[in-house]
């Protein structure tokens, strides 16, 4: 999978593309995972997001991440996450532990 980072403002955007044919469940995890504040992973860096819009745009999904008052969001941090969050949400749902 492959991010893209873009600045706009203190908003952080991040395009995920090459999902693997999997564009949907990409962004049905981010939702459900932004729904049921699973943002647990070890960055910590979720902890500073105080909004994230999620859209489609073609195949990609686009997130519009806006940091807490008195924050800035980091994109390598947000990146860990990321990958922390899509790599761990088909294991955890189908009942098996994740391996790192």
């Amino acid at each position: 999978m492959h991010f893209r980072f873009e600045r706009c403002g203190d908003q952080l955007r991040v395009r995920i593309d090459d999902a693997g044919g999997d564009e949907q469940g990409v962004f049905d995890r981010i939702v459900s995972c932004r729904g049921t504040s699973w943002w647990s992973c070890p960055t910590g860096e979720c902890a500073k997001i105080g909004n994230c819009d999620t859209l489609r745009d073609g195949d990609a999904t686009v997130l519009a991440l806006t940091p807490r008052p008195g924050e800035s969001l980091s994109a390598a941090g947000v990146e860990e996450c990321l990958r922390y969050v899509l790599a761990e949400a088909p294991a955890a749902s189908a009942g098996k532990t994740p391996t790192r």
